[in-house]
């Protein structure tokens, strides 16, 4: 059964992040501060190496040594039933909820699923998503206006990671300053408020897979085929003070086969054009037969 390595970069928290960012977020926000840092040419051969090889996966929690990762949705199409079957009858019914409705899985147990192992759901995750109530004053009068804003705060000793696959010297040249500049200006929504500030750790992660012809992403993607077993996102955002068309991508835990994803630019009027990332990140997945008879992994 073949280990995966990857290089794993740890964002540790200053403060809230204003969401959990997405692969695209991560690479727009990456070339946002390489052309900061280097100019228009840099990020060019930026996104020529993401092209010609590199990946970068979705931001996912961690909380000291355990890294969590998205539910396979191959797991979904699996008869809990015939799973659980040496399970109680209340007991069983209980788990298949449970299994049903998890999204984060740590490592050990993501490596089950892909597997099509009965896994464990965790109790509880290092973050919480919270409505904070914010007050707006109208210029003109200065009436109130309250409203609310939901932001991510973490657990001590917790925060978000991503793994990054490719060459080394385009991690190094480009990837690493980047990340020091957006650890003091901050990712994400809300960054002009203070939102999304981090130091961050570069280390490994190892991901025992199965031999399968399906795979399960670890990034939203653009898909440039149908995928086996998918679930549909809609993204949009602004980027220099544009708003961006919102782009129907698959979601992290989608499963593929052969599919290497693609990058879009985008014409907002502006003086260069803007990436929209999305390559697959594919760890590869088992598939329940009843599955493959119908859509197959070829």
């Amino acid at each position: 059964m073949p280990r995966l390595k990857f290089t794993a970069v740890r964002l540790v928290p200053h403060g809230p992040f204003g969401g959990i960012p997405r692969a695209d977020t991560l690479f727009g926000a990456i070339g946002t501060a390489v052309a900061t840092l280097f100019g228009s040419k840099a990020v060019d051969e930026l996104v020529e190496g993401f092209e010609g090889g590199a990946q970068i996966s979705s931001a996912f929690p961690f909380e000291t040594d355990t890294y969590y990762l998205p539910k396979p949705l191959s797991v979904g199409a699996l008869d809990f039933k015939k799973l659980l079957k040496d399970l109680p009858e209340r007991e069983r019914y209980i788990m298949e909820k449970v299994m049903k409705r998890a999204h984060y899985l740590d490592l050990k147990n993501f490596e089950r699923a892909l597997r099509l192992e009965p896994f464990d759901v965790p109790e509880g995750l290092p973050f919480g998503r919270v409505d904070v109530p914010r007050v707006a004053l109208d210029r003109v009068t200065n009436d109130s206006n309250l409203y609310f804003w939901d932001e991510i705060r973490f657990k001590e000793n917790s925060g978000l990671y991503f793994l990054y696959f490719g060459d080394e010297g385009l991690f190094k040249d480009y990837l690493l300053p980047a990340l020091r500049y957006l650890g003091n200006t901050g990712i994400g929504g809300k960054a002009t408020w203070g939102f999304g500030l981090f130091d961050f750790e570069v280390g490994e992660l190892e991901i025992s897979a199965p031999s399968s012809p399906c795979s399960a992403t670890l990034s939203n993607t653009l898909p440039t085929k149908t995928p086996v077993l998918w679930r549909l996102i809609r993204k949009g955002g602004w980027s220099f003070g544009r708003r961006k068309p919102k782009v129907n991508f698959i979601s992290e835990g989608s499963i593929v086969t052969n599919e290497p994803g693609r990058m879009i630019s985008l014409d907002l009027e502006l003086p260069h054009e803007v990436y929209v990332y999305g390559l697959t990140f594919p760890i590869p997945a088992e598939v329940p037969d009843e599955v493959l008879k119908v859509v197959g992994c070829p």
